[in-house]
């Protein structure tokens, strides 16, 4: 048995991370003798690989460029990348029994980067005779035609299953595909984290505070951002207010490059220099890894955070999780798992609003009997792509 993962397995964004560990630990759970790789779509071979140097910077030329011309130097780019890496993954491929897609938000079109990347590995696919299964990926209301003729790729593939994994993923796949096949709901696999990477966790007393760029959360971004046009003075407010109630409070990333300068921001402003000075307020080390991130977060007594699988990871841990509006997919997730009181989505929503929710979570806790559930599902959810695929537990 082999089993090929295009992914994002090593993102800066660890949270990409987290899914496909998640996912290929519990395909090896499966299939313990079976050879299972992962391919990372921006075409990293490691962490700390770097695809695109000044991210921030290049994200914000773009946004001021026109969309064609936009699209035409990522085509540029990123064709000369995908070249340099077809056979990489043609080998990956040969023999395999099945390729899986996702998950993460990749069926989304910001300015043709996941279509062009996504066309490529469907077109290896097809050519390998490889079937190919579409799981908890998320979808974007983004597509351009181009774009939405480039994800058809997977359709002209050998495709066997398509699992997305929120409500508004199935409503933007509806609106933009035409694929012949009927998507189904399917939980992300980072739900999985403590099957994947254990208690690692050594609990800290803090609250965890995650920290994310303003301008990665604005050019991605569906929805409106809780902190408006200057997300780390929120943060800020965030801490200050939990702090002012007794709490203990720790910095954190999901490792982005640029997050942690972001945090340096926050971490260095006036009104935290005293709070950091006794130990109050703490400043975490950005985490190299996946696994890493998990055991940070499976530290914290509560986690807020914008970014989704911070607060998945922390759910995943049991702890309870306040999540910070931005796209509509964090909206969903607390949803999901019965605590849409536990997500803030107002633009203006201020420190002390947030920190009373996060107090209000940590006196619920998280319902034992609705978490099992939801790891449940989302075990299920990875059988039920298997059985469209044609593939049995132990083959």
């Amino acid at each position: 048995m082999k089993i090929v993962q295009f992914g994002l397995c090593y993102s800066p964004n660890l949270g990409d991370g987290v899914i496909a560990d998640c996912l290929l630990a519990a395909l090896r759970r499966r299939f313990p003798a079976a050879e299972l790789i992962a391919v990372d779509l921006s075409g990293r071979d490691g962490f700390g690989a770097v695809t695109v140097r000044n991210r921030a910077l290049v994200l914000r030329l773009l946004a001021v460029l026109p969309g064609g011309l936009r699209r035409a130097l990522v085509r540029r780019r990123l064709g000369a990348l995908l070249d340099g890496v077809e056979a990489r993954w043609a080998a990956a491929l040969t023999g395999a029994d099945l390729a899986v897609v996702g998950g993460g938000q990749i069926l989304s079109d910001a300015d043709l980067n996941f279509p062009l990347k996504i066309a490529r590995a469907a077109g290896l696919a097809a050519r390998a005779g490889v079937p190919v299964a579409v799981h908890a990926a998320g979808v974007s209301r983004n597509w351009s035609a181009e774009g939405a003729a480039l994800f058809g790729a997977l359709a002209r593939a050998d495709l066997r299953a398509v699992a997305l994994r929120d409500a508004p993923s199935m409503e933007a796949f509806a609106a933009q595909a035409d694929w012949g096949i009927a998507p189904v709901l399917a939980r992300d696999p980072g739900l999985l984290a403590r099957a994947c990477y254990g208690d690692a966790g050594v609990r800290t007393g803090r609250i965890g505070l995650g920290i994310a760029a303003p301008d990665l959360l604005g050019y991605h971004a569906d929805a409106a951002v809780a902190g408006g046009a200057d997300p780390l003075a929120l943060f800020e407010g965030i801490a200050q207010a939990l702090l002012a109630g007794g709490a203990r409070v720790a910095l954190f990333t999901n490792g982005a490059e640029e997050d942690r300068a972001a945090l340096a921001d926050v971490a260095a402003r006036p009104g935290l220099a005293a709070a950091l000075a006794d130990g109050r307020l703490a400043v975490t080390e950005a985490a190299g890894t996946p696994a890493a991130l998990a055991a940070q977060i499976a530290g914290f007594d509560a986690v807020v955070a914008h970014r989704l699988h911070a607060c998945i990871l922390g759910y995943a841990y049991g702890r309870p999780v306040v999540g910070l509006g931005w796209d509509r997919k964090v909206e969903s997730f607390f949803a999901s798992v019965e605590a849409p009181h536990w997500f803030e989505g107002r633009a203006d929503a201020t420190g002390a609003e947030i920190a009373g929710r996060v107090e209000a979570a940590l006196a619920e806790g998280v319902d034992p009997a609705t978490h099992a559930r939801v790891l449940a599902e989302c075990e299920a959810g990875i059988d039920a792509m298997l059985g469209a695929a044609g593939i049995s537990a132990g083959a």
